[in-house]
C-alpha cells in the first residue's frame, strides 16, 4: 500500500500502555508511594482506588490527586517531584514495546501516514524513552508540558492534529485509557483503545486486544479511508 493511497488521514498515539509497556511501571510507582504514605487505619482497597484513580493522568494531576486523598503537608510540587524521581528510577534503560507497537509504527510509516505521540508524560520522560527505543517514526510529539489542560481535555489532541495539518475527524487515535479515550472523543477523533479489559469506554470507540491484531488496512477501515 503506497502513501500517496493514505495521506487523507494520519495517526494520533498515546505512548505509555499503548505503544510502550511503561504504564505497568508508572501504576506500580503510584502503588509504592501510596503505600508508603497511606495514613494508618486505611487499607488495600483504598490504596487499589487511589492507583486505579491516577491511571491516565499525567503527573501533576496525579501529585495533586494523591496529595489531597493522602493528606500529605507537601505541596503538589513536591509530590510530583518525588513521584518524577521514583518513575525515572524504575524505568531505568530497559524500556519494553508492546506487542505489535514497533511492526505497526514501520507499516504506517512506510504508506505515509503521519505520526504524533500524545501523551500525558512531561517532555523530559519522553526524551528518556526516546534514548532507548526509536520514536523517530514521529514527525511531532505533544507532552503535558505543552497544554495547559492535559487529558481528558481534548487539547492534547487537538494539539496533535493540528501538527500534522490534519483535521481531527481524519486523526485516528490509539488508545489504553479511558481518561484518554475521552479526550481523543471529546477533540472529535475515531478513537481505538487497546487492550481486553471490561471497561465503560464514550459510544462509538473501537477496540482490539492488542495491536498484534491491527494493520494499515484495519486502521484505513475505522478512520473510513479508501481501502484498495
Amino acid at each position: 500500500m503506497s502513501g500517496e493511497q493514505s495521506v487523507g488521514w494520519a495517526v494520533l498515539s498515546d505512548m505509555d500502555g499503548t505503544l510502550l509497556d511503561t504504564e505497568s511501571t508508572w501504576l506500580r510507582v503510584v502503588e509504592r508511594f501510596v503505600h508508603d504514605h497511606l495514613p494508618s487505619g486505611r487499607g488495600r482497597a483504598d490504596a487499589e482506588g487511589l492507583v486505579a484513580a491516577s491511571e491516565g493522568l499525567d503527573l501533576g494531576r496525579t501529585a495533586a490527586l494523591l496529595r489531597d486523598r493522602l493528606d500529605l503537608r507537601p505541596d503538589v510540587d513536591a509530590v510530583a517531584g518525588e513521584l518524577d524521581r521514583r518513575a525515572l528510577a524504575s524505568y531505568g534503560d530497559e524500556i519494553p514495546w508492546q506487542p505489535g507497537a514497533r511492526r505497526l509504527l514501520a507499516e504506517l510509516a512506510a504508506a505515509g501516514i503521519a505520526l504524533a505521540l500524545v501523551t500525558s508524560s512531561p517532555r523530559h520522560w519522553v526524551e528518556h524513552f526516546a534514548q532507548h527505543v526509536d520514536l523517530s517514526p514521529f514527525r511531532a510529539s505533544i507532552t503535558a508540558d505543552d497544554t495547559p489542560r492535559t487529558k481528558p481535555a481534548p487539547d492534547p489532541y487537538l494539539l496533535g492534529a493540528a501538527a500534522l495539518g490534519m483535521p481531527p475527524e481524519r486523526c485516528l487515535v490509539l488508545e489504553d485509557s479511558v481518561v484518554g479515550a475521552s479526550a481523543a472523543v471529546a477533540a472529535g477523533c475515531p478513537t481505538l483503545v487497546i487492550g481486553d479489559r471490561d471497561r465503560v469506554l464514550p459510544p462509538g470507540v473501537h477496540r482490539a486486544a492488542s495491536l498484534t491484531e491491527l494493520d494499515v488496512t484495519t486502521l484505513l477501515t475505522i478512520v473510513g479511508a479508501p481501502v484498495s
